[in-house]
């Protein structure tokens, strides 16, 4: 806390130096992903919080971090003594970010920030209420980057080609796609940000952010050209070759904003304000003589998977079924008569996937959280915290991976010993609340927000819930977390809340239960949109179970289940059996084969 203190000090004079009252740290880089490169961790390095979603205000005599219900604990143990204080985003009297500044800043005085990691969407929200207190915002200041020894360089991975045989459709096939909502749009050019977006549209992968195979670049689409703004060092020979094939320019990655602007001159160019940083958006609006705003032409798209793409999704997770299912065996195994840690239990269900064909790496990094730390939405255990465990209570491991195949997510709440009735009880209400949604029936033209009390159903009957959404959308093998699909019950002001469930869909299905400092239960399988029979009330819709991992039979009350709910789990359980058996080694297969007969059936 020392040193995040001497660093808040430095800031806080550098602020002095140039006339600032408040400044913002986000934790985005400049394309708005997710997770980000250890270069653009920067409220991490001012605050001391490590997780993925958060935002710091510094004023000269106060700070706040914001941050949702997945990193309450973390956050407030993070955070302890560093002088800021942590707003639970989302809980009753906790001030929205944009209301605290409002009501801190006098008119006159001056909110800073990096406009490469502030999105337009989200400038515009803190400007009108700024601007109900004449309050400033400058956007051209890097103070943490000036304060910042020895600041991790950026990274230059090396970048390569994602084969059409796996990604369904040619770049080629997507630039004209892109071409054509251009012209329906009256658009000249538009200028792609996002990562995910830019490694779909060219069918390129790299590894510039941990656990998700995007390359640090910009991409510019007009009818005439397309320029992909990248560090040249990233791009091979052959690679180049290939895009220059298909029509694609590289450019250096420090030439976008420059090279953008100049061709947007008198042009009319179409943005997304979700997606676009403000610090291009101004330049470009500076030169264009029109701007149309509306949903990036990648995103439906991208997250409404193709045939290929569906299938080889199915490949991954069987893949992935394999590996989990050895891991799950031999924890149960092994428990008790070896030391096996949080930590070591998470590295060996790494090398159980590590085997498995075409096997790329963790699409984030997995959460093995025993008994209390379970409870720790998104715990992640280090040297300093790392459990023993011991046969008894519950481990919670929510892991993923990459495969050429798919990108997969799955969460498991494993009993190590014997359980308390009231351990089986919530364990059961959470897997009935899976099923529940998993097995969902629904018109087209349903949203995720329709269908999300499905999974709480059977814990709001008994007032309890979880603070995170039930689902969300995931990339092939790109972000695990993939907009704009979702299942979630708060409304929010997100355009995303809103957007059907199109066949070919990809959802995570993880409704939980947490009870801080006791133990936590998720179960998460993945889910992908089908289209069911259609009849004189339209098209109805429904789910296929990508996921092929037994659940905790062990904790499974089937008494407290409904018929049709232990009936779709017994068919699930003969589902992965079929899927998993003939790959799995004697003894592991012997385990599934007991893991998954009908519960009535088994002794």
């Amino acid at each position: 806390m020392e040193t995040i203190k001497i660093r808040i000090q430095r800031l806080r004079r550098r602020m002095s130096e140039e006339n600032i009252d408040a400044y913002l740290v986000l934790s985005e880089d400049f394309h708005g992903s997710e997770y980000v490169g250890d270069y653009f961790k920067c409220r991490e390095y001012i605050t001391g919080f490590t997780g993925s979603a958060g935002n710091a205000v510094f004023l000269q005599d106060e700070a706040g971090l914001w941050t949702d219900g997945r990193y309450f604990l973390q956050a407030e143990e993070q955070l302890k003594g560093s002088g800021v204080t942590l707003f639970r985003m989302g809980e009753e009297g906790v001030p929205k970010l944009e209301e605290w500044l409002a009501e801190k800043l006098q008119p006159g005085q001056r909110l800073a920030v990096d406009g490469r990691t502030l999105s337009v969407e989200r400038y515009r929200k803190l400007k009108e209420k700024l601007d109900e207190k004449q309050a400033q915002i400058r956007v051209d200041c890097d103070l943490i980057g000036e304060i910042w020894e020895d600041r991790p360089a950026m990274s230059k991975e090396a970048a390569w080609e994602l084969e059409a045989c796996y990604a369904g459709k040619s770049r080629e096939e997507k630039v004209a796609a892109i071409r054509r909502k251009l012209t329906e749009k009256k658009a000249d050019l538009t200028a792609l940000t996002a990562l995910e977006d830019i490694a779909w549209t060219l069918n390129v992968r790299g590894g510039d952010i941990a656990c998700t195979p995007v390359v640090l670049s910009y991409l510019l689409v007009s009818q005439a050209r397309v320029v992909w703004f990248v560090q040249r060092e990233a791009v091979s020979a052959s690679l180049t070759q290939a895009l220059r094939q298909s029509g694609v320019e590289i450019m250096d990655y420090d030439a976008a904003y420059d090279i953008i602007s100049k061709e947007a001159e008198q042009k009319t160019v179409y943005l997304d304000p979700d997606k676009m940083n403000i610090a291009l958006c101004l330049l470009i609006k500076k030169a264009a003589g029109r701007v149309i705003e509306g949903r990036n032409l990648t995103q439906l798209p991208k997250a409404i998977k193709n045939a290929t793409e569906v299938e080889h999704m199915r490949q991954a997770h069987r893949k992935d079924g394999v590996a989990c299912t050895r891991f799950l065996y031999w924890l149960k195994s092994r428990i008790g008569q070896e030391r096996i840690t949080e930590l070591s239990a998470a590295e060996k269900l790494e090398a159980f996937r590590r085997e498995q064909a075409h096997y790329l790496g963790p699409s984030f990094d997995t959460i093995a959280g025993y008994n209390a730390h379970g409870a720790i939405v998104h715990y992640s255990a280090t040297p300093e915290t790392d459990s023993e465990l011991a046969p008894l209570g519950l481990l919670l491991v929510d892991s993923g991976g990459h495969y050429l195949e798919g990108t997969t997510d799955i969460t498991r709440t494993i009993a190590l010993g014997a359980l308390s009735y009231e351990q089986k009880h919530h364990y059961t209400l959470v897997l009935r609340g899976n099923i529940r949604l998993a097995a969902a029936k629904f018109l087209y033209g349903c949203a995720g927000i329709s269908l999300d009390n499905l999974a709480r159903g059977p814990l709001w009957e008994e007032g309890l819930d979880y603070n995170h959404g039930t689902g969300h959308g995931v990339g092939y093998l790109l972000g695990v977390h993939e907009p704009p699909n979702s299942f979630r019950f708060r409304t929010t002001d997100s355009r995303d809340e809103c957007v059907k469930l199109e066949e070919g869909m990809i959802t995570s299905d993880e409704p939980g239960l947490y009870l801080a400092g006791r133990y936590g239960i998720r179960l998460e399988n993945l889910l992908v949109c089908k289209k069911l029979e259609k009849n004189e009330y339209g098209q109805f819709m429904g789910f296929d179970t990508l996921t092929l991992v037994p659940f905790e039979r062990e904790a499974i009350l089937a008494d407290e289940m409904e018929k049709w709910e232990l009936a779709w789990l017994n068919a699930y359980h003969a589902h992965v059996a079929e899927a998993l058996a003939d790959e799995l080694p004697d003894a592991e297969r012997e385990w599934l084969l007991r893991e998954t007969k009908s519960l009535g059936d088994f002794s």
